[in-house]
């Protein structure tokens, strides 16, 4: 391997694997590659000679420098078994809502006792949750406690909250599935851990084509998060949740107007981009959960340029048996005739086989076939260069393989990255 001189790209060759030294001496090989991330297996790729400018600053980034780092999960793995000897005390979960009843659930099917809920609505004060009791914590002795921090938005506030009640041992999401080496979405928790560590050069590759520098920081922080079980470090790269998949250095008004929903669920982003952007001139709603579809179609079904499809997203026609556990109404919510755990199938088409007219913005939430969608929106991304954002939480790879997936079929988009949660969800990857 040959070293670059200082300007970094006098004697770059594409396609010659160099040796990269940073100022804090650690060395790297290094490939000026167009190849698909998913060829990071021997040496960081650059799909241009100008990324070695970050490259040289990866020191200022220390979590994605922490990959290259022998040791980097051995915190991640330590605290799992102290968590783990916690748990078996029996737990308090706080946050009765979404997400707290998600890791109460998981919690009694996995033999941890949960002693009640903890809430900071006053309205919910006495309450009972699927035969859990609801207390504030004000009034409920939390000495000595342990605490599972329940919130996705807030749980950095409920951390400061209780971090100075004497003997309390907090635990975070993150911690709790890692302990439980439990299921994150379409992944194993424990290989979304792991992961950025084990395929380092493809995640710092991916890291390398961020196009601006907040997602340069926030794509840092994520990886913290990760490989240290951290909810902290949300605080430094969350954006406003409102803003989530609409985010204005990426989505403009004319990208709005004509717009795809993958996984619409009842309705709730359209509203929300109604609200920012103005009224859409088309819009194409895909929904396969049958009491979300007609929840979206009593809304929507007058409005004449309001397309809703009971149906999912895939490369090719396809039909998969509906799983309750991934529900929209997971708190049951939603008034409906039609039951949510109903057996149903998921039919999935290409959104190439449906979609004829120009699209400015394609969203997908679509737990974990998000890759597959795109493969099989390849003619209209090809045409329209739609913004794409693109929820990447559910499967461990996705921070690189989805920036394959888009970069395939359109080398010309610009990429980037948010945050809009103190947990490792809603994190959007934005193609534009």
């Amino acid at each position: 391997m040959s070293t670059p001189t200082q300007s970094g790209a006098i004697y770059l060759e594409e396609g010659k694997t160099f040796a990269f030294q940073l100022t804090s001496e650690c060395s790297f090989p290094v490939r000026w590659s167009r190849a698909p991330l998913r060829e990071a297996q021997d040496a960081v790729l650059i799909d241009r000679p100008e990324r070695l400018d970050v490259l040289r600053r990866l020191d200022d980034y220390p979590h994605v420098r922490g990959l290259l780092e022998a040791g980097s999960l051995d915190y991640a793995r330590q605290r799992k078994l102290q968590v783990r000897q916690w748990l078996s005390e029996g737990i308090q979960v706080f946050g009765a809502y979404k997400v707290g009843l998600k890791l109460a659930r998981l919690a009694l099917a996995s033999g941890i006792a949960v002693e009640g809920f903890l809430d900071n609505d006053r309205a919910k004060q006495g309450s009972v949750n699927e035969g859990i009791p609801i207390r504030h914590p004000a009034d409920t002795a939390l000495e000595n406690a342990v605490v599972l921090i329940a919130s996705g938005r807030h749980g950095n506030a409920i951390h400061e909250q209780l971090s100075q009640i004497p003997g309390i041992r907090l635990v975070n999401m993150s911690e709790f599935l890692y302990a439980l080496n439990a299921r994150h979405a379409a992944s194993d928790f424990a290989d979304y851990v792991e992961t950025p560590t084990l395929e380092s050069f493809r995640f710092i590759s991916a890291f390398l084509r961020m196009d601006d520098e907040r997602s340069r920081q926030v794509f840092d922080k994520l990886i913290g998060m990760r490989t240290q079980l951290s909810i902290a470090l949300a605080d430094q790269a969350k954006s406003p949740y409102d803003e989530e998949y609409f985010d204005t250095e990426f989505v403009q008004p004319v990208h709005a107007a004509h717009f795809v929903d993958a996984g619409a669920a009842a309705g709730d982003t359209l509203r929300r981009l109604e609200f920012r952007f103005g009224p859409v001139k088309q819009a194409w709603l895909f929904e396969p959960e049958l009491p979300a579809y007609y929840e979206a179609l009593r809304h929507f079904a007058s409005r004449a340029e309001v397309w809703l499809f009971n149906m999912g997203l895939d490369a090719a026609p396809s039909r998969a048996t509906y799983q309750p556990a991934l529900s929209y109404d997971i708190a049951n919510e939603m008034e409906s005739t039609v039951p949510a755990d109903i057996t149903s199938y998921i039919q999935g088409v290409p959104l190439d086989a449906v979609v004829a007219g120009k699209v400015g913005l394609f969203k997908l939430d679509i737990e974990g076939m998000e890759a597959s969608a795109i493969r099989g929106a390849r003619a209209m991304i090809a045409r329209d260069k739609p913004v794409i954002a693109v929820c990447a939480y559910h499967r461990a790879d996705d921070y690189w393989k989805l920036i394959d997936e888009v970069l395939s079929i359109r080398p010309d988009y610009r990429v980037g990255i948010r945050l809009y949660a103190d947990i490792l969800e809603d994190i959007t990857l934005y193609f534009y």
